[in-house]
């Protein structure tokens, strides 16, 4: 069950995103909410730690005092607007908060927040989101602009019969237990090469029922792959998606990580729960 969800926001657009996100997630599960304001720092990503230990980013943006002030106030002004009346609520904001103290509280949470990466244009960067997924061992979502309300009815599930695919199974049962309909999705192989039975009687067994589904997008990279999945889980009007995060680390794919999953999280119009 998710009680303990962190929302995390650099006072961009991300921070309506995020913390709508996690006030829908928390009456779903009578959870609350713990909001991190996060300052963004000289390379476009939040400061300190873990932001400076990864490879250079290619791009440079420099925010100074007065903006990192008012992206505070903004970030401050939608915790009130959005999560202050949940109850047990609370809201973090430090000029020494760094990526460090995101994977601290990350790790003591069950779900961790973030509006969508790429659509804050003083924030380039993915430090914050890379940190989320690869260091805190725990489920990440990620907010699209407009993160919806109400019960995730219908649900994609991505699977590849990998071990990033079965752990975002894991973290997600809880909102697959309350959908109405879910879809194990499979791009790009048989269903039976990767488990796909198995996985359909396992969560059969959770009282989850699923259809088996796949598509075979051919012989193409993985951000075409990527961009299959978006328009099949567009195409069926569903209210989640989960998959696997992959990759790490090439500047080279947008966010530092796999084809499919930049493409995923940069574009995907409903919520995306992934974890790696």
């Amino acid at each position: 069950m998710f009680k303990s969800i962190l929302a995390v926001s650099e006072g961009g657009p991300d921070a309506a995103m995020s913390f709508q996100l996690a006030g829908r997630v928390a009456g779903l599960f009578e959870g609350t909410v713990d909001a991190l304001h996060l300052p963004v720092g000289p390379a476009g990503g939040a400061v300190g730690g873990l932001a400076m230990s990864g490879e250079a980013m290619p791009l440079i943006m420099e925010i100074d005092e007065e903006r990192l002030e008012a992206r505070a106030a903004e970030s401050q002004r939608a915790y009130k607007e959005i999560l202050a009346s949940i109850k047990d609520a609370t809201f973090t904001a430090a000029e020494t908060a760094t990526l460090d103290t995101l994977v601290a509280m990350g790790r003591c949470s069950d779900l961790l927040v973030l509006g969508r990466p790429g659509s804050d244009p003083e924030n380039v960067a993915p430090a914050t989101v890379e940190a989320a997924v690869h260091e805190c061992a725990r489920a990440v979502m990620i907010a699209p602009p407009n993160p919806g309300s109400g019960a995730f009815g219908s649900v994609i599930v991505a699977w590849n019969g990998s071990f990033q695919a079965a752990r975002a199974v894991e973290y997600s049962l809880p909102v697959l237990q309350k959908a109405s309909n879910v879809t194990i999705l499979v791009v790009g192989s048989k269903p039976d090469d990767v488990g796909a039975s198995y996985l359909a009687r396992n969560l059969g067994r959770h009282g989850i029922a699923t259809t088996v589904d796949g598509i075979d997008p051919g012989t193409v990279s993985g951000r075409a792959r990527g961009r299959a999945l978006l328009d099949y889980t567009h195409g069926k009007g569903a209210d989640l998606l989960v998959m696997g995060a992959y990759g790490r680390g090439q500047v080279m794919s947008f966010l530092g990580m796999g084809g499919a999953t930049g493409k995923v999280i940069s574009s995907c119009r409903v919520p995306l729960l992934m974890a790696h």
